[in-house]
């Protein structure tokens, strides 16, 4: 799941440092060869600990029913995105590109079950429904994900330039980005951070000790938002409910 963030972020990396440049997603080494490489490493999603009468303890809410997918364009209309027959529910939310959620009324129009948008969509168009009530429960939290970026280079130069370059662009990145989901819309399991905020901890330098030829340089950052977990597990069992009341009243009865 934490490879979700990466593969949101190593796009951008690979258009600001160059197809030769040698990147790597997740847990990496120091390279066999070459000059260099950069790893971006999301290593570890938490949640604090809080009581449960503090402000910041899980809130749990009932869960609902709902879909997630990728819209096409209208071929006749190409900036019309008519949701599918199985998108039950109501639209909660529209994200183009994957990450950015966008606003209602400034971006598109929902006519109907369609998505009309003002300009051309700014990537692929991802709708969220959410749809009549479920067994199960969505849980929203404060969270927190590791971030790591690491360059491996021969030489300090080498090291803090390609650190700089990568840090800059991850920085930059969170200025658009505003949701993130870590699950790829699971069937019946959701995991995803909205409101965020991604804050670097701290940057070292020393030679590998795995690979004492290399110069090692890490960017540590911390990504905290808000954490919504969402079970569903169907439709809700029955419950008996009341038809109707019926009240008689007895009057005292007459003692002999």
């Amino acid at each position: 799941m934490l490879g979700a963030l990466e593969n949101l972020l190593l796009p951008a990396l690979r258009e600001a440092l160059g197809a030769t440049q040698d990147l790597q997603g997740g847990p990496a080494t120091a390279p066999a060869q070459g000059d260099s490489r950069v790893a971006l490493h999301a290593t570890r999603l938490r949640r604090p600990r809080t009581a449960p009468d503090s402000d910041t303890a899980p809130i749990r809410d009932p869960a609902s029913l709902g879909w997630q997918g990728t819209l096409a364009s209208d071929a006749a209309h190409p900036l019309d995105f008519p949701l599918p027959t199985e998108a039950i529910g109501e639209l909660a939310d529209v994200q183009s590109p994957p990450g950015r959620i966008l606003s209602a009324g400034d971006a598109y129009l929902l006519d109907g079950r369609t998505l009309r948008f003002f300009r051309a969509a700014p990537g692929l168009v991802v709708a969220r429904t959410r749809g009549a009530r479920s067994a199960g429960y969505r849980e929203r939290s404060e969270g927190r994900i590791d971030l790591e970026l690491r360059v491996w280079a021969k030489d300090r130069d080498s090291i803090d330039t390609l650190l700089a370059r990568s840090l800059q662009t991850v920085l930059s990145a969170f200025e658009s980005i505003n949701v993130i989901d870590l699950t790829d819309a699971a069937p019946g399991f959701g995991l995803r951070m909205t409101r965020l905020r991604l804050e670097l901890k701290d940057i070292t330098r020393h030679f590998d000790a795995a690979a004492p030829t290399w110069l090692l340089g890490v960017a540590r950052c911390r990504l905290r938002g808000e954490l919504e977990l969402a079970l569903t597990l169907g439709a809700p069992e029955e419950e008996g409910r009341i038809a109707d009341v019926e009240i008689h009243l007895h009057g005292p009865s007459n003692a002999n």
